[in-house]
């Protein structure tokens, strides 16, 4: 049987699937839908072709888009707050995009994909920046390997972050396909918690980071999605959203071990490792 550990104590399968069932875990409310199936809306200003085109078959649906330094509003900022300035909600934003190891791209040849945040006026507060090369060279994750190397930060590249930086706990990637960036804003104790997650087709976990601090007083709601930087030709990218969390029904008294803010659907999500 397959145990969790959660602290001291262990939680055994069965047990934590009940656990899973009993606590009713939030549902998502969709803010925000963009799969390229009939427009660009809420993009400036990408390229809609259809489902495989230059090879590459669309992570759903019959069309994808090809994206340079393109961005995104998630429909209006402050999306999460009704689409006008006001205080923080907790929301998440996501992009799935086509990483091809066997593309014959120069080593560190680089993108960035930003999710920003603004204050609770609307003006701009912070970029959470995934930080993402293409190697082929002897050093850093997955060395000798045709990869993408990812780290995740506050800046850009070229001039101020790069993929391979030992500080920010940079992860390969050897498998070509698409990956879903994925970006939950959170109030964890009265600050920004921001986790920046990577999923691969299956929705399987490659990779999370932890960013934020922020006082969440000084926090509005969503900003821009933006490949700030681009030294590919193009990126493929699909199923681009923004979405919130609706109220969950609360965890019964009986489950102590999954207490203090997180279900246990949540908990399982959340394996993090700080940045």
């Amino acid at each position: 049987m397959i145990s969790l550990k959660i602290g001291s104590a262990w939680l055994a399968a069965s047990t934590l699937a009940i656990a899973v069932a009993a606590s009713a875990p939030a549902c998502a409310t969709t803010l925000y839908s963009q799969g390229f199936e009939t427009d660009t809306s809420g993009w400036n200003s990408p390229t809609r072709v259809a489902s495989g085109t230059d090879g590459i078959t669309a992570a759903s649906g019959g069309y994808y888009a090809q994206a340079t330094t393109d961005y995104t509003t998630w429909g209006t900022y402050n999306n999460s707050t009704g689409g006008s300035p006001g205080a923080f909600q907790p929301y998440t934003t996501s992009i799935k995009i086509y990483l091809d190891v066997g593309a014959g791209a120069a080593n560190d040849t680089r993108f960035d994909f930003s999710s920003a945040i603004s204050h609770p006026d609307g003006s701009f507060l912070r970029d959470f920046i995934f930080n993402v090369g293409f190697y082929n060279d002897g050093t850093g994750p997955g060395a000798g390997s045709d990869r993408f190397i990812v780290s995740a930060s506050n800046n850009s590249s070229p001039g101020s972050a790069y993929p391979k930086n030992p500080d920010k706990s940079p992860i390969a990637i050897e498998t070509t396909g698409w990956y879903t960036f994925e970006h939950v804003f959170i109030d964890n104790g009265g600050q920004l918690e921001v986790d920046m997650n990577i999923l691969d087709s299956s929705n399987a976990l490659v990779a999370s980071w932890i960013l934020g601090g922020d006082a969440i007083g000084e926090v509005g709601g969503n900003r821009y999605g933006w490949f700030d930087t681009n030294q590919f030709s193009y990126l493929a990218i699909d199923d681009a959203s923004l979405t919130a969390p609706t109220a969950a029904t609360p965890l019964p008294a009986t489950l102590p071990l999954l207490a203090g803010g997180l279900t246990a659907m949540g908990f399982l999500r959340r394996r993090k490792k700080t940045a």
